[in-house]
């Protein structure tokens, strides 16, 4: 029972919070107490703000929906603002209380409701539930008579008087006329509106929140109001309108919104401002004249119009841009989702591609890329061929006048990913060395189906060796045939293509592979999406027993490892980690210790770490910087190359600095390097060791020295500048 009053408390506490820094997209803490500050600046409004958001949220757990969207402050931001407005706008009383509770409510409603619809096409919902709540509320509000309108903010100097007297007034005055720019100050009111305070005090404290918590975002917020401001002049028309409605926000949001929330931040998020805020403008002065006729105010309706209609209209586009691209994982933050990004779009395949491997096991040659020399002409041009040599680069053995003298055939052929058999042709005969089956040039073929649109083909198989029939489902790795010389083959070699149809012979498509070694000049690299060419030797990437147990990290596995004798009493002593999943069943680590978390995920040849969240103070944090990427084979000499995203590494002064830049340039770099140096195998243990590092400049470096034995990684030995620790781990 207390567990479970506590998780109420805990779900409420959070999404309380949330709700107040979901108004900028934004889940931070510090954010939220400031806007929870500038709420109260007008107590009554602050009042009704905090009370729609308790109802909304006790009545969204009561119901049963997820905590999770809770905690996030989904069901929680559109009551907030209608909270905000209504306290703003009538008097305290009996029947205020009774009507902040019902519009909570149905806020509330709006909100589920509104987000059923719009989810089936990915589409936030923004702030739509507020608009229907605020107009119903203030259209119903006339026929009840013991709601009064409140007149705070018409008498603003009585007010100030009967508070502070002369002197409070004179301080309001003195600091009214520190900003004398007509721009800046409608800027501020506009921040301040969106909260419902309209003064300066509380755009000022909105405004450096904003700079706090999002370096792009708060420049969004000044390039997209000075984009309407210039607009407004240019056009020739009331520009004074930005300062008494105090629509201006509009601008505010959608630039944060379009600029580097749901579309990554980038020189083309801001250039497409350009043409998006005209837009907006368009809309709100349009609405106004409508509205006008039913005595409402257009709020954010403009806002959510344009946003809404333009992420939709990107959803529908037939190809993806590489220009504004969508956020596809949101970490609530315009500089994390940007550095994110990045690193990612080297580190993976997107969510919408299958990864496929090499339909091969061991070392194998290119002997034919894309747009080859002999075949891969035109629409079939994206397609490899692949050999096997001896240590002269020879194919055979002996003269090579039969197919059996050369290396590659026989070999297994195996499925490159997951999937169902499509298709397939079987009993074609082997070629003599040097002749062409022109008529059946594929030969014995078989194709998989991966996915929508996703097929594989390998061709010019042995007769007689498939062992799949059409409809069978396969899984990667299983052995399907065996390499042949059917087909137009006049030796053997098989024949590797991925197309969007599931026939034989069908157009290729161009399509990366996924976890190979590329060999060359006796050194060996690992690539995660790539597409082989002509003449690279190529290994299919195979597990090591020791490292595979090592990184299988299943929820409920615990670590735990000592620091003795260290000075700072953060790094000293035991942490203890527990692997656990999360809403979407995405797999992490949480210190015990700290609350620190650091999210993971394994492809079954690759352990990478995709997210840190929590104090640096924390060794959860150094394991998370020395294992963001490890192959779970061995390969000696291997090094494996990455990126860290730069909040990830760095901080400061040169991270703001990067954070304004970053939108045009990322010019702080941490790449990471991993070393496989030894591995001993003897009859009762195998250990190894690797190495790791990363670089923060030519001169700073963080290195790691990392021992695996035990099926467990069992020490790891930190150093940088100013910091040296060796962690041995006491339960795995």
């Amino acid at each position: 029972m207390k567990e479970d009053l506590k998780d109420i408390v805990n779900i409420q506490g959070e999404g309380f919070l949330n709700s107040y820094s979901q108004i900028f997209f934004s889940d931070n803490r510090w954010l939220a107490f400031l806007l929870l500050l500038v709420s109260f600046l007008d107590p009554y409004a602050g009042t009704g703000g905090a009370l729609s958001v308790i109802i909304s949220n006790l009545a969204a757990q009561s119901l049963g929906f997820h905590s999770f969207y809770i905690r996030k402050g989904y069901y929680g931001y559109n009551s907030l603002l209608v909270g905000l407005g209504f306290g703003l706008t009538f008097n305290l009383g009996a029947a205020w209380f009774l009507l902040i509770f019902v519009a909570a409510l149905l806020t509330l409603l709006f909100t589920i409701a509104i987000q059923g619809f719009l989810f089936k096409y990915s589409l936030p919902y923004l702030s739509i539930p507020f608009l229907l709540g605020i107009w119903i509320v203030l259209l119903a509000s006339g026929e009840f008579s013991a709601l009064g309108l409140s007149e705070r903010g018409v008498y603003t100097f009585n007010e100030l008087f009967a508070i502070g007297g002369k002197s409070l007034i004179d301080g309001v005055e003195w600091f009214d006329s520190l900003i004398g720019s007509q721009c800046i100050r409608t800027y501020l009111y506009s921040m301040g509106a969106i909260f419902f305070q309209y003064n300066l005090l509380a755009g000022i404290l909105i405004a450096a929140g904003l700079l706090i918590y999002s370096r792009i975002a708060f420049t969004l917020s000044i390039f997209g109001f000075s984009l309407a401001w210039y607009f407004y002049e240019f056009i020739g028309s009331d520009i004074s309108v930005l300062g008494y409605s105090y629509i201006g926000f509009n601008y505010i949001l959608t630039s944060i919104a379009l600029g580097g929330f749901f579309i990554i931040p980038s020189r083309w998020s801001y250039l497409w401002l350009l043409w998006l805020l005209p837009l907006v403008i368009v809309v709100t002065v349009s609405l106004q004249q409508l509205f006008a006729v039913f005595r409402l105010g257009v709020y954010a309706l403009p806002f959510n119009i344009v946003v809404i209609t333009f992420l939709y209209v990107l959803k529908i586009r037939g190809k993806p841009g590489q220009r504004l691209v969508e956020t596809k994982i949101q970490h609530f933050s315009p500089e994390k989702n940007l550095y994110y990004q990045q690193v990612t779009n080297d580190r993976f395949f997107s969510a919408e591609e299958v990864p496929v491997s090499l339909p091969v096991m061991g070392e194998w040659t290119i002997s034919q890329g894309y747009h080859g020399e002999h075949t891969h002409k035109g629409e079939w041009a994206h397609a490899i061929d692949l050999i096997m040599t001896g240590s002269g680069g020879e194919q055979f053995r002996g003269e090579g006048f039969i197919p059996r003298d050369y290396y590659c055939y026989e070999k297994p052929v195996a499925a490159p990913a997951d999937g169902t058999v499509a298709d397939l042709t079987d009993g074609i005969p082997d070629n003599l060395i040097g002749e062409n089956n022109i008529r059946q040039n594929w030969g014995n073929s078989i194709v998989i189906r991966h996915g929508e649109n996703l097929f594989s083909q390998v061709s010019h198989l042995k007769p007689g060796s498939i062992k799949v029939k059409k409809g069978d489902p396969v899984k990667k790795g299983d052995i399907i045939g065996l390499c042949g010389n059917s087909g137009r083959s006049p030796y053997p070699h098989l024949h590797f293509q991925l197309q969007k149809t599931p026939h034989i012979g069908s157009k290729t498509l161009h399509y990366p592979l996924s976890n190979y070694l590329m060999k060359k000049n006796g050194k060996m690299s690992l690539k995660t999406h790539s597409v082989p060419q002509k003449d690279e030797k190529i290994i299919t990437t195979q597990n090591h027993p020791l490292f595979e147990k090592a990184f299988h990290f299943l929820p409920g596995r615990k670590l735990r490892y000592e620091i003795s004798d260290h000075p700072l009493k953060w790094l000293k002593g035991s942490h203890t980690w527990e692997v656990k999943t999360d809403e979407y069943n995405n797999s992490y680590f949480e210190c015990l210790r700290t609350g620190a978390v650091a999210y993971f995920y394994n492809n079954g040849n690759i352990h990478y770490f995709t997210n840190f969240i929590g104090t640096r103070k924390s060794l959860l944090y150094y394991f998370y910087l020395g294992f963001y990427k490890v192959l779970t084979g061995y390969y000696h000499d291997l090094t494996i190359d990455d990126n860290l995203p730069p909040d990830k590494v760095y901080g400061g002064i040169r991270l703001l600095l990067q954070d304004f830049a970053a939108p045009f340039c990322i010019y702080m770099k941490a790449p990471y390097k991993l070393s496989y140096l030894l591995l001993d195998e003897d009859f009762y243990e195998a250990k190894a060791s690797v190495k790791a590092s990363i670089s923060k400049s030519k001169k700073e470096r963080l290195e790691f020295d990392i021992q695996l034995s035990g099926q467990c990684i069992s020490e790891f030995h930190f150093r940088q500048k100013n910091l040296e620790f060796k962690a041995l781990c006491t339960e795995s």
